[in-house]
């Protein structure tokens, strides 16, 4: 067969078609005489070879699939004697339909970053690797590594197969999912996620609502007694040089000292307001009522915010503010101790507002101001039906490195939710924003370090000269910093601990939404944030964190990060001492035990329980006997005849017991009656049956006689005597008609 120069598909006439066949070499279609193929000039050695390399990958399971452009994890499995098998994009599309029409809640928005190229153009000069593709084609694939979480319908999957997404992983992965689940930590750990993870809100629900508005005012009261304790310090004096907001609140004052003075009171009401937040903490307001008057009207409220944003954002004094130092430093340091977010709070009271299930910083703003703040989510009301909008709590005073904000990517490993397994890599890196950090402008490309942002943007030449160009340090060069400050051994006792711990308790409250689907596995990209003591803040869990080399840094750390993860999923399974890189066994939870699944063998088991006195219905016995024995009329005259004998038998018992003569053996005697008889009740329930046939045929009655409430009780045999007389016997209905009579 003859090849073309060009590597490209080339063109077959029918003769050279006919050659291929002889040659064992498979085509592509018959029912053209002309054909493209791809295949490359294999002779009858390498031919065989590549048949036998085929064989022995399926007969090991070993066929593998990759959807994105994952050139380490394709090279990786292909040393391992992988051989893959192309997902076309039919095939693709097909799986895609297939998961939705299974109604999958959680889509790819969760993703960290999505590639424009789904296929990668991969360098195979002797276009070897396709033509093992094709050998494989029709095989079963038992390894795929996807970028799109909804690229694989996970129901129709073997149990042998391998897939690196979870299902139901937009319960952590999403804003909102990980800002609602966080808050039933209580339930799984003794933690108080308000120590890791900003407070936010989800503004869709009217409670929601409130409480943010709540939060924001007492924000701004506690802003307010920091602004007053600041403004009396020597910031001067202080110089941290990771810590510019005080040199920004310092030069507010210079420039705004023409602003006019605020009234002193603001200060009596923030330290008011403080003050039963402390009480209801400690839960001395429960004996108020709800006619108690609050602290503040909505007006009173209203008046204060404007007062508080003239000071913290426009730069006014206050009167005699200086009165009040100790008092605002008294009560901060009250609600320190209660409240582990006052630290990073600062005195802006910015809050940060995130679109819920959007990726790589689309959509997010910050805004100081509360009326602005319900306005920017207000915009778009199918955001917030959908419950999409969430607020969270900016860190105003998060560390700086050389002036300039940064966060932290971390990496971590799940490979089981039943037992929870989880593995946490040793290494992580740093991404910058192009700006100095400074308060005094809300812009993105000063408070947002996505590298899907900042890559867009010039870094500005006020930014310190030992940030790179490419705003990113890997971790040993964060060390390096620490070290300069004298802080290095923070980073292994309250730094790497801190994330870990943080990383648990996250994956603790999604463990019962996640479908635990063994042979499953997922790399997890967590984003933190370091306050000014290096306590890391968990800002949000990204799922599919992008792996492309964009920078010196990402290139070397996520080609070892994909290697690693390999080594864990797939060396391991076979020896379990396998090297594991640089991938660290944090979690690994006792298994519970999970009731298999019986489906429709399900077995109810146990006994019926009867009917100890039986009766039949009344009802369908009336009806019976009118359609036998003649008209309801006739049948109610009867039993009013019936009915009126027991009232004779009472009256008859009243009048012996009247004249003390003596009783009968069914009633009690004289000297069993020396305690008041109470109320004596008689029910004679009637059953009515058919005797004989015919016109003349009667009815059969029994009665039972109740007797209730009465003291003394009688005895057993009493009793049996009184139920004796009180039974009269079974005749039929003509002559229990005289008896009446008579």
């Amino acid at each position: 067969m003859e090849a073309t120069n060009s590597g490209k598909a080339g063109i077959l006439s029918g003769q050279k078609l006919q050659d291929a066949n002889q040659n064992h070499a498979p085509c592509l279609c018959t029912k053209s005489p002309e054909v493209r193929v791809g295949l490359p000039d294999f002779n009858p050695d390498r031919l065989k070879t590549a048949r036998a390399l085929a064989d022995k990958a399926v007969k090991m399971q070993k066929i593998f699939s990759i959807q994105g452009p994952y050139p380490v994890i394709r090279a990786a499995l292909r040393a391992r004697g992988w051989i893959e098998q192309h997902m076309n994009g039919s095939k693709l599309q097909v799986q895609q339909q297939q998961h939705q029409s299974s109604g999958s809640k959680y889509s790819s928005k969760d993703a960290d970053d999505h590639n424009s190229e789904d296929v990668e153009k991969e360098q195979d000069p002797n276009r070897l690797h396709s033509f093992l593709s094709r050998l494989v084609r029709n095989e079963m694939v038992y390894f795929y590594w996807t970028n799109r979480r909804d690229a694989i319908n996970t129901n129709i999957l073997q149990k042998q197969q391998i897939i690196n997404h979870f299902t139901k992983a937009g319960s952590f992965t999403t804003k909102v999912g990980l800002c609602l689940n966080l808050r039933n930590l209580h339930w799984f750990d003794a933690a108080n996620p308000d120590t890791f993870f900003p407070r936010c809100y989800t503004l869709a629900a009217q409670d929601e609502k409130h409480a943010f508005i709540e939060d924001y005012r007492r924000t701004a009261c506690t802003s307010l007694l920091k602004y007053v304790v600041k403004r009396d310090q020597n910031i001067q004096g202080k110089g941290i040089s990771h810590n510019l907001q005080d040199v920004q609140v310092q030069r507010k004052q210079n420039k705004h000292r023409s602003k006019p003075l605020v009234p002193s009171p603001m200060i009596t009401t923030a330290l008011k307001v403080c003050q039963e937040y402390l009480e209801s903490l400690e839960h001395r307001d429960i004996d108020k009522t709800l006619e108690t008057p609050q602290t503040l009207t909505q007006e009173q409220w209203a008046e204060f915010i404007s007062s508080y944003y003239l000071v913290a954002h426009g730069g006014a004094q206050i009167e005699r503010s200086e009165h009040f130092v100790s008092s605002c430093e008294a009560m901060l340091q009250r609600l320190e101790k209660v409240s582990p977010q006052l630290g990073i709070d600062g005195t802006q009271n910015i809050w940060i507002i995130k679109p819920g299930a959007k990726s790589r910083g689309r959509g997010i703003k910050c805004a100081k101001r509360l009326d602005q703040i319900l306005r920017m989510v207000a915009i778009d009301p199918a955001l917030i039906k959908e419950s999409k909008w969430v607020v969270q709590k900016y860190i105003e005073q998060p560390l700086l490195v050389h002036g300039t904000k940064f966060d932290v990517r971390q990496w971590f490993l799940v490979t089981d939710w039943n037992p929870l397994t989880v593995w946490f890599y040793k290494k992580c890196y740093l991404r910058f924003s192009t700006q100095p950090y400074s308060l005094d402008t809300l812009d993105s490309s000063v408070h947002l370090c996505n590298n899907s942002i900042q890559k867009h943007l010039r870094p500005s030449q006020q930014r310190h000269c030992g940030i790179p160009a490419d705003n990113m340090w890997l971790d040993d060069q964060f060390r390096v910093f620490l070290a300069s400050q004298g802080r290095e051994a923070l980073w292994e006792t309250v730094v790497v601990p801190g994330m870990k711990t943080t990383i648990v308790h996250a994956l603790q409250t999604a463990q019962d939404l996640m479908e635990s689907r063994k042979n499953t596995f997922e790399l997890y990209g967590a984003d933190f944030m370091l306050d000014l003591s290096l306590h890391p803040w968990l800002i949000e869990i990204n799922a599919s964190p992008t792996m492309a080399p964009s920078t010196s840094v990402t290139a070397q750390l996520c080609a070892a990060v994909q290697e690693d993860t390999l080594r864990v999923v797939l060396d391991r399974r076979v020896d379990r001492t396998a090297d594991t890189g640089d991938f660290e066994l944090i979690c690994r939870q006792a298994a519970v035990e999970v009731p298999q699944y019986l489906g429709i063998n399900l077995v109810v088991e146990g006994f019926a329980v009867k009917n100890p006195c039986p009766l039949p219905p009344l009802r369908s016995s009336n009806q019976s006997a009118s359609k036998r024995w003649g008209p309801v009329k006739e049948k109610e005259s009867s039993l009013e005849k019936v009915q009126a004998l027991p009232k004779m038998l009472l009256k008859k018992a009243e009048s012996k017991i009247r004249r003390c003569e003596p009783l009968s053996p069914a009633l009690p005697s004289e000297s069993s009656l020396s305690k008041p008889v109470k109320s004596i009740s008689i029910r004679l329930p009637m059953t009515v049956l058919p005797i004989g046939g015919g016109s003349h045929s009667g009815h059969l009655w029994k009665r039972r006689a109740e007797v209730s409430n009465v003291q003394p009780p009688t005895t057993e045999k009493q009793q049996g005597s009184l139920s004796q007389e009180m039974t009269a016997p079974k005749q039929p209905r003509k002559a229990a008609s005289s008896s009446t009579s008579a």
